[in-house]
């Protein structure tokens, strides 16, 4: 896939004109905070249950598993509409809950395609990389009980998937999704997807898990955004995502959509450690 060949990428960050002084300021910005994590961390926490939010801080994968869990049993939830995380690859949330004996469908179509494969992502941004279109269309056609069709065209499986997708969006009681940012000033989780579907998953069931880490948090929304412009050039050599979202925390009056409770919780499973260490530095 071009999208994802080197040579896009390069193009993306030489004609942004200063790419390299920009990432010099972020790696400084992201230096500082990791310095005084312990204050940023209670700011945001702060910020965070000042817009509503619930705040949760687990030592390893298993403690957030557990708690993901005991946030969808509080609710009697059997559903969730799940956007990407790769916090909860590393914890395995997905085979935790199942084994629960809740129904977990990812929404990103490359996460999606791979879970109903039984396999893990075999890249970062595109997960279902090594797929190929045939592959997926025996995979459809194996798995989704919808009768007779051809599904020649690659159109047709992108329809297939939406098709699908909407039908468990739409009855999910819980919603995870991950965050790219933590911003301390205001409380916010900042998430970009290309598929639109982490706004799905955050706004339509009642209840909104955010899974993350705690060294994702930044000071200021201005530094969110600074990061945002070399991330997107740097993964997929886009000027910009199609969906950058914004998630201050669940819905007040008067607004008529999105979560009635929303729970972050912040992964630390010994990233402290790490940034005491040798490890720290940043290129």
């Amino acid at each position: 896939m071009a999208l994802f060949t080197p040579i896009i990428r390069d193009a993306a960050m030489n004609s942004f004109g200063h790419f390299e002084e920009l990432r010099q300021h972020v790696k400084q910005v992201k230096q500082h905070t990791l310095t005084h994590l312990d204050h940023y961390l209670a700011r945001f926490e702060q910020q965070a249950l000042h817009n509503g939010n619930h705040v949760h801080f687990a030592d390893d994968g298993d403690q957030m598993n557990s708690i993901v869990l005991d946030i969808c049993q509080q609710h009697s939830a059997r559903r969730i509409a799940k956007g990407k995380s790769m916090v909860t690859e590393e914890t395995g949330l997905n085979d935790f809950l199942k084994r629960a004996g809740l129904r977990v469908m990812e929404t990103d179509l490359g996460e999606y395609i791979i879970q109903q494969a039984g396999e893990t992502p075999s890249h970062i941004v595109g997960p279902a990389l090594h797929k190929s279109a045939a592959e997926i269309r025996e995979l459809f056609l194996a798995k989704h009980d919808l009768g007779e069709r051809d599904l020649a065209e690659t159109t047709d499986m992108v329809a297939e998937a939406r098709r699908v997708l909407r039908e468990h969006f739409l009855k999910a009681e819980v919603g995870i999704i991950g965050a790219n940012a933590l911003i301390a000033e205001n409380g916010y989780s900042m998430l970009v997807t290309n598929e639109g579907n982490g706004d799905l998953c955050a706004n339509l069931p009642n209840v909104l898990i955010v899974c993350t880490t705690l060294d994702r948090v930044l000071p200021r929304a201005s530094d969110a955004t600074a990061m945002l412009r070399l991330l997107v050039r740097s993964a997929t050599g886009q000027p910009q995502t199609c969906y950058t979202s914004f998630y201050s925390g669940p819905r007040r009056e008067p607004d008529t959509d999105g979560p009635r409770e929303t729970h972050i919780l912040l992964l630390e499973d010994r990233r402290t450690e790490i940034l005491a260490s040798d490890y720290r530095a940043m290129p």
